[in-house]
């Protein structure tokens, strides 16, 4: 049986080799206490964890890269961006999303191009990543991910594109509360109030005659977002035709809230 690694003294005595051999142990906790020693040592770790990125151990490059981003220095952005081009998928994850960690704008174009990647995980991991930039740049790559086949991809651009200080953004995103997931038509909902996208009412209204009791519940919490004297009519409307306690207690606590 491998041995333990007397992390505590490796820290102590700052042995970095040992910390990043350690990264490479066959017990994942042991692997994931080293990767926080390292961050622990902070820049002190860092030129380590730079080398130990091109370790031929995948698993010591995983550790590396976490430690990286936990790390939080901006000199690790040109090696991640680097090893991101030519990873295999276990690895790259981690590298986007030390990258969305580290925050550098650096990173984006990169992270755009991971969205039309072939691999499920690394385009989700990057349309999550690019909430962290709201960076214009990731516009386009956003909504296209709109369509994207997989639904935590769609739901996830949602939710990266309503980061994004851009009052047409509303538009495309709105088009998603048809979506045939019932959690993409929700996260699309809370997006039009969380930008009050005025211009979404009619589609938020259409979602408040839904056959299906969630999608009456996000209309009416992204409705009460809008406010308005029109919210307020509809709403009234809808309080008596619904059926279902559940929305009704929505509708009810939506009245009360607006002004």
């Amino acid at each position: 049986m491998e041995d333990f690694p007397d992390l505590e003294r490796m820290v102590r005595e700052r042995d970095l080799e040992g910390l990043i051999e350690a990264l490479g142990h066959s017990r994942a906790h042991v692997r994931m206490q080293a990767s926080d020693a390292l961050i622990e040592l902070g820049d002190k770790a860092l030129d380590a964890c730079l080398s130990g990125a091109e370790h031929p151990n995948p698993e010591i490059r995983k550790g590396c890269v976490r430690s990286l981003g936990g790390i939080g220095n901006p000199r690790a952005v040109p090696t991640l961006l680097r090893r991101l081009r030519r990873e295999e998928v276990g690895v790259a994850q981690l590298i986007i999303d030390a990258l969305a960690e580290l925050g550098d704008p650096r990173a984006v174009p990169a992270l755009c191009r991971m969205t039309r990647n072939s691999s499920l995980i690394l385009r989700y991991n990057a349309v999550r990543a690019l909430g962290n930039f709201a960076d214009r740049r990731s516009i386009p790559f956003l909504i296209e991910s709109l369509s994207d086949s997989a639904n935590i991809v769609r739901l996830r651009a949602i939710d990266s594109l309503s980061n994004i200080d851009e009052p047409t953004l509303w538009s495309p995103i709105s088009e998603l509360m048809s979506d045939p997931s019932p959690g993409v038509r929700a996260q699309a909902a809370r997006a039009m109030g969380k930008l009050k996208a005025r211009g979404s009412l009619d589609y938020l209204l259409n979602m408040l005659s839904s056959k299906v009791e969630t999608d009456r519940i996000e209309a009416v919490r992204a409705m009460a977002e809008l406010g308005g004297e029109e919210v307020r009519k509809s709403l009234e409307m809808a309080r008596i035709l619904e059926g279902q306690e559940r929305v009704l207690k929505e509708i009810e606590r939506a009245l009360k809230e607006l002004p």
